[in-house]
């Protein structure tokens, strides 16, 4: 019986030593949390500045790296008289007019590129009428950025056939064929055009430029370099050719135009063709031979002027003034036909020929 007691009052003991740990835990409050500082606003631009950053939306793609080695391809709809500008440092450029409203552009072993929309058109699809192509470039930190020239091994563009370009290159070699209007500058490299139908301006430093069936006003002119100019005419009423070198030949077949300039400072002028009647046509050189065959119906009032060298003519001239004396400079003035047109030839070392056009 007093065993009994004794084990009753240890287990009770247990009990309540139990009882006790429970209530102790079941009233612990548990301790409150450190509150996170609020972010100040320059953290929140720091935190900007880590993050890439990107242009607007659809105006060049994204996530592109920049560098050589690389082929890359891109295309986008625009407006059917689309003004294209570019800047190419080298390689070999083609641009080709087709009947799609979309400009697809290809850059082979070289920059990656994209299209920045300039302006778009009002009407309701709002299609870009004035874009240029750029190159992408990513900074250090992942921002993306634009630059204003691209290069590669090869680049090519289709665009609509009613689109004008301006092209802007350093050490490129250049063909356009069937655009509406061009302007091309480069530093060298030579310039070929076809099928352009309302002006062309093409300049070069060191290069030939050769321009084919093509019309409106023209402004052709290389440094270290021939010019030749193939079946052209203008567009509207006044356009005028104008064709300058100042190392090179300068070679005119089938100009259609009545008012015409070639100039070339050493080298050797061509010319074979109509002379339109009511035109003015100045052909001049300081140290080449001048060379025109024309028909032998052809009508103008004739001017050469020369130093070095002679003057001379296949079909009959009446001989107004003549001045051949002794001098550095000898200039005759003559009439073919009824005079309808101005010729005037110049040249300070060289011969000055006018011969019949054989049909």
């Amino acid at each position: 019986m007093k065993l009994l007691t004794s084990t009753t009052h240890v287990l009770l003991a247990v009990a309540v030593s139990v009882l006790i740990l429970v209530a102790a835990s079941a009233g612990q409050v548990p301790p409150r949390p450190v509150p996170t500082p609020p972010v100040t606003s320059k953290q929140k631009e720091k935190e900007k500045e880590k993050m890439p950053k990107f242009p607007t939306p659809g105006e060049f793609p994204m996530g592109v790296e920049w560098g050589t080695g690389t082929t890359s391809e891109r295309s986008i709809e625009v407006d059917a008289k689309v003004s294209i500008t570019m800047c190419v440092t080298q390689g070999t450029v083609t641009v080709n007019g087709w009947k799609r409203n979309e400009i697809r552009a290809f850059v082979s072993e070289g920059s990656k590129f994209g299209f920045r929309v300039l302006q778009k058109s009002m009407k309701e699809d709002g299609k870009p009428v004035l874009l240029s192509l750029v190159g992408i470039k990513t900074l250090p930190g992942g921002a993306v950025t634009m630059v204003d020239c691209i290069a590669g091994n090869e680049v090519q563009l289709d665009v609509p056939e009613n689109a004008a370009l301006s092209l802007k290159g350093r050490e490129t070699e250049t063909s356009i064929d069937t655009l509406r209007k061009i302007v091309v500058t480069n530093v060298g490299g030579d310039i070929a055009v076809r099928n352009v139908a309302q002006g062309v301006t093409a300049k070069t430093g060191q290069g030939d430029i050769t321009v084919e069936n093509s019309q409106g006003a023209m402004y052709l002119e290389s440094s270290a370099g021939n010019v030749v100019a193939f079946g052209v005419e203008p567009a509207e009423v006044g356009d005028a050719f104008r064709a300058k070198t100042n190392s090179g030949a300068i070679s005119l077949e089938k100009i259609g135009y009545r008012l015409a300039d070639i100039t070339s400072i050493s080298g050797t002028v061509l010319f074979t063709g109509r002379l339109l009647t009511g035109g003015s046509f100045s052909f001049n050189t300081t140290n080449g031979a001048i060379r025109l065959a024309i028909p032998q119906d052809s009508s103008c009032r004739i001017t050469a002027t020369y130093g070095f060298g002679n003057f001379n003519s296949e079909l009959p001239i009446k001989l107004l003034t003549e001045d051949n004396r002794p001098g550095p400079v000898k200039t005759v003035n003559a009439v073919m036909g009824s005079g309808d047109s101005t010729l005037r030839l110049t040249t300070n070392s060289g011969a000055i020929q006018i011969r019949k056009l054989q049909p």
